[in-house]
């Protein structure tokens, strides 16, 4: 058995500011560059609407508590577990993240940062990390050929068929990615800093006390509470409250396995074949639901996973020569 402890803070990401974004104020965007006095007056650089560069500023924090139980059973038998608590905070994701890539479309240049006033207004939960995670693996050499339990003094012949057989299954139980409500930038401009002259193309929503996002009894129409949201009205004179990664998504649980025996040819030839089965037992894994607050369609889960072979049962078969 064995615990760790791995923990990490990264410093300086890259992200992509917009060096003529307004402060958060309640007069409006329109109002104050609707006639160059006031663009003077109130951009940096009056003469044009974005001005993105890259810099570094934002960071991550990463804490993992790992616990594995690994034992060798009698008859080749090998069993092998693994638990692991883990928790990634950055604010180098973007304004509303839905991958490992940061949001606004300059990819490894960093994501579009939502407000330069307050970069670390966007901290929050990691996506694509799952809080929990949960493996287990199990190793067992079939008891059939020579030497074995069964069939232990067959001919050499008939050992070739039957002996050897190794069989693995692979067991996967894991909490789901961290999500993010929002809406579209297009809708309300609660900063009154305009946030799509920047390619920032979505805000999140204020929270409303009182109400988790959560239901208690979640279906794939209805994922989480519709009603603890909420779109704040234009210049209001800051963004949304909801945070980063705030709500877990569905979780995933599959089961794979395989089925292979090396074939001796010669003294350094063999002959691999294995049988691969991906999602055995075809569980049915949630998808992301749709976590655009103004849609109808809000909380609504239109598809299941495809990832951590999650998906559709399938099956392959492998052979090699080996020498």
């Amino acid at each position: 058995m064995r615990a760790s402890y791995t923990g990490s803070v990264t410093y300086d990401l890259i992200y992509s500011p917009d060096l003529n974004q307004l402060a958060p104020n309640t007069f409006g965007y329109a109002a104050l560059v609707a006639t160059p006095a006031r663009r003077e007056q109130n951009l940096k650089h009056p003469n044009f609407r974005e001005v993105p560069t890259r810099a570094n500023g934002p960071s991550a924090e990463y804490d993992e508590l790992s616990l594995e139980a690994n034992h060798r059973f009698a008859h080749d038998l090998t069993l092998s577990n693994s638990y692991t608590w883990a928790k990634s905070l950055t604010n180098a994701l973007g304004v509303a993240p839905s991958s490992a890539t940061p949001t606004g479309g300059q990819g490894d240049n960093g994501d579009n940062v939502n407000n330069i006033c307050n970069v670390a207004a966007d901290m929050g939960n990691a996506y694509y990390l799952p809080r929990q995670r949960f493996v287990s693996t199990v190793v067992y050499d079939l008891p059939f050929g020579r030497g074995k339990e069964y069939f232990g003094q067959v001919s050499r012949a008939a050992n070739s068929a039957i002996g050897g057989w190794r069989v693995t299954c692979v067991a996967l139980v894991q909490t789901g990615p961290w999500l993010t409500p929002y809406f579209p930038s297009s809708l309300s401009d609660p900063s009154g800093t305009f946030p799509a002259s920047r390619s920032v193309s979505q805000q999140r929503p204020d929270c409303m006390a009182g109400q988790s996002g959560y239901l208690s009894n979640p279906t794939t129409a209805d994922c989480f509470n519709v009603n603890a949201f909420s779109i704040p009205a234009s210049d209001i004179g800051r963004f949304g409250s909801c945070g980063v990664g705030t709500l877990a998504g569905p979780g995933t649980s599959t089961v794979s396995a395989s089925i292979g025996k090396t074939f001796a040819v010669a003294e350094k030839v063999a002959l691999r074949y294995e049988a691969q089965f991906a999602h055995l037992f075809s569980i049915f894994n949630k998808g992301v639901p749709n976590m655009d607050v103004a849609s109808s369609s809000f909380g609504l889960i239109s598809q299941s996973q495809l990832v951590q072979q999650a998906g559709p049962r399938s099956m392959q078969m492998m052979q090699r020569f080996q020498f």
